[in-house]
């Protein structure tokens, strides 16, 4: 029943709903692992296939799902020296679970490959610790991408982007690499400075370059870290040294993240630390709609923070860590996890022999931490910045 789809869509990439539907009629064939019925077993597979597969084609997908069949076929112990013949006359397939789908994706590659950006690093949402508004994000990203009938069903376009802003430290790049791991999802990463170029013209040429990528291989999440070097506010820089480089990107940024050209299935995320800095005109609907304040940890998330930090170091039982946690006010994640590894560092010098970090390591350390931090807060006012723009912004 494929070798139609596969004629059709042989000699062009296939957009994932397109991936989907090949999918599911290569699968018809097989037996999956699932506690699902035969129909969302095939269903759930094909979708989770489609969406890890920019860029191949109806031929690749079917190999791609032989390869899985072999796996499963050596995890079986059903070899052969000539297996096609074997398997013509078996009859019973055998069942192929996830795991052999994910080992066919990591080492199959498609005949049409896209190159994109660097790809973020892998992080678990379990590595990220007490914050509340991993689901708040997960929810202005994912669903626009996996579910828009939700939005087509009351008339509601879907949020185009969201804008991650608070102090340096707080686990805003952590977070979008824990989302893109997540979903599963095709990410281009882009550092704003990176993208300037020297010549005239080419750094416009590589946002629309980057944009018309991101529509080709959608569902994509394009994420935009340190966004205030890319959307600086006109007229901030009243030097003449750039040449106007700084207006030229914007205008073209705003223009592509518009969506007038059918942007669907992109979702664009920015963080920066200095929001004051980002043209408002990027914060309009249709664009950055949605603005997440990603600030300090509270008494509770600092106590999630410290506990996951402890189990991934060798920190002595007799630790407390609600103490801990209560001792470090003004602290973000980063500083957190600096107290940690240094008092690591100071149990090492004291005792090469060290078995674990004790509390008197920590506390020589955290005095220190706590003095950095504060002062940061505090005396330099630093949040002072983000409530100003959060009650110029709030709806």
């Amino acid at each position: 029943m494929y070798d139609i789809y596969i004629r059709t869509y042989l000699i062009k990439e296939n957009h994932r709903p397109q991936r989907k539907l090949i999918a599911e009629n290569i699968l018809q064939d097989f037996e999956l692992d699932s506690q699902l019925s035969k129909v969302e077993a095939v269903n759930y597979y094909a979708t989770q296939i489609s969406m890890r597969t920019s860029g191949y084609v109806a031929l690749d997908l079917k190999r791609l799902c032989k390869r899985a069949l072999l796996k499963s076929l050596r995890r079986n112990r059903l070899e052969s020296d000539d297996l096609a013949g074997e398997l013509a006359q078996l009859s019973l397939v055998p069942e192929i679970e996830w795991s052999d789908f994910e080992y066919a994706l990591s080492t199959y590659r498609p005949s049409q490959q896209i190159e994109v950006e660097a790809s973020l690093p892998k992080r678990d949402w379990k590595e990220i610790g007490g914050y509340k508004i991993k689901q708040k994000i997960t929810q202005a990203t994912l669903l626009p991408l996996l579910q828009p009938e939700i939005f087509t069903r009351l008339g509601v376009k879907p949020p185009s982007g969201l804008l991650l802003y608070g102090p340096s430290g707080c686990g805003k790049t952590a977070m979008v690499q824990a989302l893109a791991s997540e979903s599963m999802m095709n990410v281009i990463s882009i550092k704003g400075p990176e993208i300037f170029s020297k010549y005239l013209g080419e750094t416009e040429s590589k946002v629309r370059k980057l944009f018309a990528t991101a529509k080709r291989i959608a569902p994509c999440i394009m994420f935009i870290d340190e966004m205030d070097a890319i959307g600086t506010r006109r007229g901030w820089d009243t030097s003449d040294s750039g040449g106007g480089v700084n207006e030229r990107v914007l205008s073209t940024l705003l223009n592509e993240m518009d969506g007038v050209e059918g942007r669907q299935g992109v979702i664009v995320i920015g963080c920066t630390n200095r929001p004051d800095q980002i043209d408002d005109a990027i914060l309009r609907p249709g664009r950055l709609d949605q603005l997440i304040y990603v600030g300090l940890p509270t008494m509770e998330e600092r106590l999630d923070i410290v506990m996951i930090l402890s189990k991934k170091m060798v920190v002595s039982p007799t630790v407390d860590l609600q103490s801990l946690a209560q001792q470090t006010e003004y602290c973000n994640g980063a500083d957190l996890e600096n107290m940690f590894r240094g008092a690591g560092i100071l149990a090492l010098r004291q005792d090469l022999n060290a078995n674990a970090i004790e509390d008197k390591h920590l506390q020589q350390i955290l005095e220190t931490v706590c003095k950095r931090a504060k002062h940061q807060v505090l005396e330099q006012d630093s949040l002072a910045i983000y409530e100003k723009f959060r009650n110029d912004h709030s709806v």
